[in-house]
């Protein structure tokens, strides 16, 4: 285990973890628009398109932990604006969406020392159905927080169960899903199989560490507040930005604590 993780800091700066990271962010915040468009149309056959609109915004910016309002006013201006529509519409939005899955998995290639990839048009079909099952995990993580919502109002409140402890169970739903999403990214998004004790270990990493930096940003900017003072306006832009800078960090962190594993011989199956 300690050696995990020192065979990971190590990996990170031989692997100029912090490039990899700018580039994965950059690549993120370009696809941001375009796949939120797509989810949003994904969850749009069960629901409404104004209910979808409402449930996906709602259920991703509690995900930053800063500047939530006004993130949320920005993303619903933004896709109440949006002018895509048919197939043409539809097909440049997945192109444009898969770019963020194809980045990724450079990184991770390049962290796990894999070699050989799919071949463009191959990876592009993977892509492709990476956004769908995006999608479907959305649903999930949905009908989770629903229920853990439902469980407040019914049970949790009744009870007169301390705040504190409804606070660590939201905690560790977050935790939880977070580590399903980056166990399916270490073990399925590579281009080669990762052994499964490997990737869950890296995901259950990740995501502790991406749910500190969450409540350590939130600590930093309420008490500090460097953003708004600097920034003015453009204070939860840029806060927004830097948010997804420390989170694309994680990722890579994660990715490398799962090749220290994976070359120590953890978990091949």
């Amino acid at each position: 285990m300690v050696r995990g993780f020192r065979d990971a800091f190590s990996g990170f700066f031989a692997h100029q973890g912090f490039f990899l990271a700018a580039g994965l962010s950059f690549y993120f915040l370009i696809c941001l628009i375009p796949f939120l468009f797509l989810i949003i149309s994904l969850v749009g056959f069960i629901l409404s398109s104004e209910a979808a609109t409402r449930q996906v915004i709602n259920q991703l910016s509690p995900i930053v932990p800063v500047y939530q309002k006004e993130i949320t006013r920005v993303l619903l201006r933004i896709v109440a604006t949006r002018n895509v529509s048919g197939i043409l519409g539809t097909v440049i939005l997945i192109l444009f969406s898969t770019q963020l899955f194809a980045g990724a998995r450079v990184v991770l290639d390049r962290i796990l020392g894999v070699k050989r990839g799919r071949g463009y048009l191959k990876g592009m079909l993977y892509d492709i159905l990476w956004i769908f099952v995006i999608g479907v995990l959305f649903l999930a993580a949905l009908g989770a927080t629903g229920l853990f919502a439902w469980l407040q109002v019914s049970v949790f409140r009744p009870a007169e169960m301390p705040p504190e402890w409804v606070h660590s169970m939201s905690i560790g739903l977050g935790v939880g899903l977070a580590t399903w999403m980056f166990y399916l990214l270490y073990r399925h998004l590579p281009n080669r199989r990762i052994p499964r004790g490997a990737a869950l270990a890296g995901a259950l990493i990740a995501s502790v560490l991406w749910e500190v930096a969450k409540q350590l940003f939130r600590l930093y900017i309420v008490k500090v507040g460097v953003y708004d003072q600097i920034y003015g306006p453009l204070g939860a832009l840029v806060a927004f930005v830097m948010f997804v800078y420390y989170s694309a960090i994680v990722f890579v962190l994660g990715a490398e604590y799962v090749g220290a594993l994976e070359r120590g011989g953890f978990a091949r199956s």
